[in-house]
């Protein structure tokens, strides 16, 4: 336990992806073989895996899969020990499929492993209802497929109706059993969206979300998706959104980025493309995507990685100035996140000499 603890919390973040790799691979065999709970040996597997396929992607995939198996055997024992906390079970059970990659059948073959023992020990808690309820609205979305609407079969809008009516019921029983869990409302969203449900009974959930955590970025972000012009509202319902995020002072963390992400879905999908290469250099783009950075590193002044962001915006954007003033902000720098170090020190000379010019 001692050396998963240090490989989670106090390995140098500055070794190599390898040593990460090594480091919880072995306490995981080594906690394997001790006598901590089951739940224990599950995450300890669990971070093993994540790690072999974030240092060494589908090279490892035997060593990775061998993990994720131990991970899940150990689950599956942890499931059968009802003094296990609900709200414990219930992360590990997230994580489990939110982290798989699991697709439909395996999603399915997933859940239907874990709903017996789930149910049977802790049926009177909110936290099985809730995990069915995001299976229920998984599937529902996989049966529908992701492409437009004309595109879905009647099959497809059958069966995506039918797994979004018993997303609902779980999730609004889930709600009962536990109204201080900011996930069910989170859900309840993207019930409402796949059920064309008004807006006053989208915001109803958004509202009851942010009560709860006035920091939660994703459920901003699951209204945001809900008034693109391709579901129930408008580019302008996006950059009104938006601004609200920016200038709600109960609201913070990541939310004032909600802004940026409006424009940049905008920029994606909603414009021509002919508008695409400038939509950047627009002021009235600028004068959005100026106070969103601001506002956040006003509330996240040690979030110092995003600086790139800004200056990556600032330069699309020609704001010269902005640009020579954040630019000292970006040590050290990520050079791939401008497409390499010849890209990023085009960008600097230019700056530089547009600097110059102003002078």
């Amino acid at each position: 336990m001692i050396a998963y603890l240090y490989a989670k919390f106090s390995l140098n973040q500055t070794n190599l992806s390898d040593t990460f790799a090594f480091a919880f691979s072995n306490a995981a065999l080594a906690i394997q073989q001790s006598s901590y709970h089951s739940i224990r040996k599950f995450y300890a597997s669990f971070r093993a895996a994540q790690q072999i396929r974030y240092a060494w992607g589908a090279s490892h995939l035997t060593e990775e899969n061998y993990f994720w198996n131990l991970a899940m055997t150990n689950l599956q024992t942890a499931l059968e020990d009802s003094t296990v906390p609900a709200s414990e079970i219930g992360d590990a059970c997230n994580e489990a499929a939110d982290n798989l990659l699991l697709n439909t059948n395996t999603r399915s073959v997933f859940f239907h492993q874990i709903e017996v023992p789930l149910f049977r020990n802790w049926t009177n808690t909110y936290v099985c209802w809730l995990l069915q309820g995001q299976y229920f609205i998984d599937t529902a979305w996989a049966k529908r497929g992701g492409g437009y609407a004309n595109t879905v079969t009647d099959e497809g809008w059958k069966l995506f109706a039918n797994y979004l009516n018993e997303a609902d019921v779980c999730l609004n029983h889930a709600w009962e059993l536990n109204q201080n869990d900011p996930r069910i409302p989170l859900k309840m969203i993207t019930v409402a969206l796949g059920k064309q449900k008004s807006r006053d009974k989208m915001e109803m959930w958004f509202n009851r979300a942010m009560a709860l955590d006035p920091n939660y970025y994703d459920a901003c972000s699951a209204k945001l998706y809900y008034l693109e012009p391709k579901w129930y509202g408008s580019t302008e319902d996006m950059l009104e959104f938006g601004r609200e995020c920016v200038t709600n002072h109960i609201w913070g963390g990541h939310i004032p980025l909600i802004l940026l992400d409006a424009h940049k879905s905008i920029q994606r999908q909603y414009v021509d493309a002919s508008e695409k290469n400038n939509y950047w250099k627009q002021p009235e783009v600028w004068s959005d995507l100026k106070p969103a950075f601001d506002r956040f590193f006003e509330l996240n002044p040690d979030a110092t990685g995003w600086y790139h962001d800004y200056a990556w915006y600032a330069y699309q954007a020609e704001q010269w100035d902005i640009l020579n003033r954040i630019i000292p902000k970006l040590e050290p720098v990520n050079y791939s996140f401008f497409g390499g170090t010849n890209e990023f020190n085009k960008m600097i000379k230019i700056a530089q000499e547009h600097a110059s010019n102003s002078n």
